[in-house]
Order: C-alpha cells, then structure tokens, then sequence
C-alpha cells in the first residue's frame, strides 16, 4: 500500500528533480574573504536494500526471496573481488576499486605492509549514472522560517532571496558546476 509520504517521494524521483537549499560557506583559505552562498542538496530520505528488492520483484519475473538471495550474494562476490584486488564493474552502473594512503619511505626496500594507513573503496560511476546527473532537474527546498541561510554571513538580513537563480555566473560549489538559468527556482544545471 503506497502512502502519501512515499507517492510524494516517487513523485519527486520520476521527475529527476533535486531539491537544494542555499547555505552559506566561509572561505577559510582566505578568512578575510565574506562568506558565500552555496547550493546544498537536500536529501528527501533514503532507499533501504529492502526497498530496492522490492522493486526488483515488482519489475521481474522473480520472487522477493529470489532477489534477496541474489543480492546477498552480490555482496559476497564484490567484497571478495575486491579482497582480491579486482576492480568491480557494475555495467553502467559504475566501478568500484580499492585504494590506499601510506606514509612515505626514504626508499623502496624500506617501504612495508606497515606504511599503508588505510585502505578504501572508491566508486566511479559509470554512463548510467552520469546520464542521469545530466538531466536532472533542480527545485530549491523552502524552510517554512527565515533560517540562517537567509541573512547575510553577519547575522543580517539583506532582504532579498538568498538563493540567486538569475544565472549570474556564482558558483554552486558543485563538481557540476554552472548556474540555474532563467527566472524561476527551477532549472537545469
């Protein structure tokens, strides 16, 4: 049974619209420098494995256990693989590989196992994902009050909507990059 909640968040994921709130950001390279105001996404919830196996079973021909078990074993396969030292390739989807951080060594026959700090995975995402990113849309998130996120970095209002989408060449922050264009809270990236 789908509730009013979840219809309003498939809502939003059918039409690849992300929501954003502005925040500001101190530049602490050069503290003399006033803070800016960034686009921040604003998460709408999360999708539990449980979820996703649910709609798994929904768009296929297989029973939810069926896709329990596969999605078990997926785990199991991507951590061996990248115990092995494989890298992962979901399909479009991305690749996962494992990397480490190590403290230097004067030379290569000093250098041991114990110079490696940690280690990590890394995700690349993959055509997929970066089509996606692509054509996605952007809603700016209204808090029902005034926050901090609407007055100047020193406490003051300046009257006016601290989120410009007038495409007036600020920077978002954002790997992405680029502005909302046109006249409305809504645009592309």
């Amino acid at each position: 049974m789908e509730t009013k909640k979840s219809k309003a968040k498939s809502n939003l994921i059918s039409e690849n619209q992300i929501l954003y709130k502005v925040v500001s950001k101190k530049n602490y390279l050069d503290k003399t420098k006033a803070a800016k105001f960034y686009a921040q996404v604003q998460n709408t919830g999360r999708v539990s494995l449980g979820t996703i196996e649910e709609e798994l079973e929904k768009s296929s021909s297989v029973t939810r256990g069926d896709v329990m078990s596969i999605m078990a074993n997926l785990q199991d396969i991507v951590c061996k693989s990248l115990r092995n030292g494989n890298v992962v390739q979901l399909g479009d989807l991305g690749t996962l590989r494992v990397s480490v951080s190590s403290k230097g060594a004067d030379t290569v026959s000093k250098f041991t196992a114990q110079n490696i700090n940690k280690a990590r995975v890394n995700f690349r995402a993959g055509t997929g994902l970066l089509n996606m990113i692509a054509n996605l849309k952007y809603a700016k998130f209204n808090l029902p009050e005034a926050t901090a996120s609407d007055t100047e970095p020193d406490g003051k209002s300046d009257g006016k909507d601290s989120g410009n989408t007038k495409g007036d060449g600020t920077d978002t922050g954002g790997k992405t990059g680029g502005n909302i264009g046109g006249d409305s809270d809504e645009g592309k990236i």
